[in-house]
């Protein structure tokens, strides 16, 4: 309903017929303008409505991380340019086309994996992989793509490149089990690797040799040339064990001047030489470098005997007390 004021210089001026008339003009105007104000919010929404849709369109195409949308039956309904290019195709060819055209059956596998659990549960996902296509680690997050109803009809994927990350992790990680003076392993990383190492041993029914090493007279070194001397015997003994061991061996620094060697290949029947190879390696080392002391090393052979498994800790205190006992050899005592 509307409402129009028309003055007259006469009282009753207009009759009932010519009131109607107005009246209709009224409401007429009145729907006029309303329909104008409507058009025009609607306008305003559209246009907003497009900017938030341009501005939202520029976002996923400028960003570095991979933007895609699968149906529930797998296949490719959007990628954004970033993924466009790790893919290495147009979005002609990618559009309609199933995940599996463009992917590994275990990625495949995957996939669908996420993809399925994301529909079943109605909630987002997150996954951690390699990608062999550019050998970079990426983190997937999946999430639902709901319809006015609420009913699922797709699954957004956005993959976060977290090469960096993962380089990170790992350095921290080397850090926390790497002995930093001597580069190898230190008594936490040793005992990280052979603890699955003698559970292995034990199932198959497998002997293993642990040499414990010492070096002689460290102290001495430090007290007569200084601690910048000991550092560098200290490196000099790590790297005659690099040498004489392969790479497959587990060497450690386990103490200030303790180190241990289990050979992973040997079986502990062959173990013989294990410690004549290091004694050797050191008169060549000391033959070679014309230093003001000579290296020296004592050394306590330990096994494990899979029949009666023992604890890596009781297999370092048997090591241990045969380096010891060596010491005392070497001493006259």
């Amino acid at each position: 309903m509307g409402a129009i004021t028309i003055y007259a210089a006469e009282a009753d001026a207009f009759d009932n017929e010519e009131v109607k008339l107005l009246t209709e003009l009224a409401d007429n105007l009145a729907y006029g303008i309303q329909g104008l104000r409507v058009r025009e919010e609607r306008m305003c929404s559209e246009e907003a409505l497009k900017t938030s849709e341009e501005k939202y369109r520029s976002l996923v195409e400028s960003t570095e991380d991979s933007i895609y949308l699968v149906d529930r039956e797998y296949r490719y309904l959007f990628m954004n340019k970033k993924h466009l290019e790790r893919m290495n195709v147009s979005r002609e060819e990618a559009l309609g086309q199933p995940y599996q055209k463009f992917h590994s059956p275990e990625q495949t596998k995957k996939m669908v994996e996420l993809v399925n659990r994301v529909f079943q549960t109605g909630g987002s996902v997150q996954h951690e992989h390699l990608s062999r296509k550019d050998t970079q680690y990426f983190l997937r997050t999946l999430s639902p793509v709901k319809d006015k109803d609420g009913k699922i009809v797709a699954v957004t994927v956005v993959s976060k490149d977290i090469t960096g990350i993962k380089q990170l992790e790992e350095r921290l990680r080397a850090q926390t089990l790497t002995d930093e003076l001597t580069g190898l392993y230190n008594r936490r990383g040793f005992l990280a690797l052979v603890e699955p190492l003698l559970k292995l041993a034990r199932r198959q029914k497998k002997t293993l040799c642990m040499l414990y090493a010492d070096m002689d007279k460290l102290k001495e070194i430090n007290d007569t040339f200084g601690h910048q001397e000991g550092d560098l015997a200290i490196k000099d003994t790590a790297t005659i064990f690099k040498t004489t061991y392969r790479e497959s061996d587990i060497i450690a620094r386990i103490g200030g001047d303790e180190f241990v060697v289990i050979p992973v290949e040997s079986a502990g029947n062959n173990s013989v030489g294990i410690e004549s190879r290091l004694q050797e390696k050191i008169e060549n080392h000391n033959a070679e470098e014309e230093r003001a002391y000579k290296l020296s090393i004592s050394c306590g052979i330990a096994y494990y005997d899979p029949s009666i498994p023992t604890s890596i800790d009781e297999l370092l205190l048997q090591g241990e007390r045969l380096m010891y006992e060596e010491k005392k050899k070497k001493r006259g005592e």
